[in-house]
């Protein structure tokens, strides 16, 4: 028998035992609760923190793409305008060369202003107006 201080003692019998028996069962449960219940909550942390960047990642990833779509798009355009100042550029040679061309240039001359070397005539038929005379 233990004793308790003072006067009280504690009964040695099978009654005693079995409800001590109960309530450090109870304590173990009640301590197994507590780590699982911080386990639980450490989990559920563990997990919105994962779940935070996740977000961040998939957001950072849509933006790129996003961005990737916008200078794609951009560079498309900028191609289709180089491509087109290339063809003028090519034109704007071709002429450049026609004009340095003597020949070339007296035609035109000779079309468009209706001018005559020294002892030339010019027939104008009125079907056959340029387009630029008025």
């Amino acid at each position: 028998m233990e004793m308790y201080g003072g006067n009280v003692r504690k009964l040695d019998n099978e009654f005693t035992r079995q409800h001590e028996q109960k309530i450090r069962e109870h304590h173990k449960i009640q301590a197994a609760k507590k780590i699982s219940s911080r386990q639980n909550i450490i989990r559920l942390s563990l997990s919105c923190v994962f779940v935070i960047f996740a977000l961040l990642f998939t957001f950072q990833i849509i933006s790129a793409h996003a961005s990737l779509n916008s200078l794609n798009s951009r560079i498309q355009a900028k191609s289709v305008s180089i491509g087109m100042q290339k063809a003028e550029t090519v034109k704007l040679n071709q002429e450049v060369k026609q004009l340095n061309d003597k020949d070339y240039v007296e035609k035109i001359i000779r079309d468009k202003y209706y001018y005559t070397k020294p002892g030339e005539t010019v027939y104008s038929f009125p079907n056959e107006v340029a387009n630029d005379v008025k």
